[in-house]
């Protein structure tokens, strides 16, 4: 197959990409800046993510994936952030879903990003894909970017994507030296969800929904079982060898991180139904197992 993959030198993107091109898929990653690629099946394009560079608008794909998005985690929310962290959604989206809709040939599948955050930064409830969605910041910006991914004219996957784990970027390359330090632990009163997955199954589930025609809109992408914050500390705790007793009020990470602090403070307890319903197998469905496979 010849696959677009917007925001593919991330740390999904990566992942995603070594595994399609073991396949000797053809992957055109759009980029920001100019790259020259050492892999024969991988070629990247310099974009400004906001229109589609001329040699994409006349290629043919079979296969659009959407990764792009400015990082919720790495600043501030300032006005000026949350503009940029809707922008560098919404641009891409209509981007991907112009190209999508100028082809002769539709591609067969669009895949767009989107987040566990539709159902709220902080959610006590279990939610499934058709839990409603929640009017807060991360809420509206989910609805947002999905609702700009709903004019292309092809199967449209929407991939609400939980917290993933793996060894060389994302959450865990921030925790572990922190839980290894001893200087982990709980945040707030740690009842709060923890929906996760290992990469491999992200990697796993993303391939099994380019296959299978018969799913069809938003898809959480997260394990079956979800833990509370304070349960995931206590796993990660046995998988590093260390005990990490701290316990960070809420007011402390409002004090240091301002409206952000829901990342921390906040959670969602997620179910992957529409994976599940459809047959897809976890190799990593229990939490120590994934965390001992990351860790070790």
């Amino acid at each position: 197959m010849n696959i677009l993959i917007t925001g593919g030198t991330g740390f999904l993107g990566n992942a995603l990409t070594k595994s399609l091109t073991k396949d000797e898929h053809t992957i055109t990653i759009l980029s920001r800046s100019a790259k020259s690629s050492e892999n024969r099946y991988v070629t990247y394009t310099k974009w400004n993510g906001k229109e589609m560079p001329l040699e994409v608008r006349v290629a043919r794909f079979d296969v659009v994936i959407n990764l792009v998005g400015a990082s919720i985690a790495d600043k501030r929310w300032t006005d000026a952030y949350k503009k940029e962290l809707l922008e560098s959604r919404i641009n891409a989206t209509q981007a991907c879903v112009a190209y999508i809709n100028g082809c002769t040939i539709k591609p067969k599948v669009f895949l767009s990003s989107s987040a566990i955050g539709y159902y709220g930064g902080d959610s006590p409830l279990a939610c499934h894909e058709d839990s409603p969605n929640k009017n807060d910041f991360m809420g509206s910006l989910c609805k947002q970017w999905e609702d700009a991914s709903k004019d292309a004219n092809c199967r449209t996957v929407l991939l609400r994507t939980g917290i993933i784990l793996g060894k060389k970027g994302g959450a865990m390359a921030q925790m572990v030296p922190i839980y290894k330090m001893c200087i982990g632990g709980t945040f707030a009163n740690g009842k709060q969800g923890f929906s996760w997955m290992h990469l491999t199954d992200w990697v796993a589930a993303i391939r099994f929904l380019i296959e299978n025609e018969k799913v069809s809109g938003p898809v959480n992408l997260v394990a079956p079982k979800y833990p509370t914050q304070h349960e995931f500390s206590k796993a990660l705790d046995k998988a590093v060898g260390r005990k990490n007793l701290f316990i960070i009020p809420k007011f402390v990470l409002d004090i240091i991180f301002g409206e952000r602090s829901i990342l921390f403070w906040g959670g969602q307890k997620v179910v992957p139904k529409k994976l599940l319903d459809a047959g897809f197998v976890f190799q990593y469905p229990e939490l120590d197992a994934a965390l001992k496979n990351l860790v070790t």
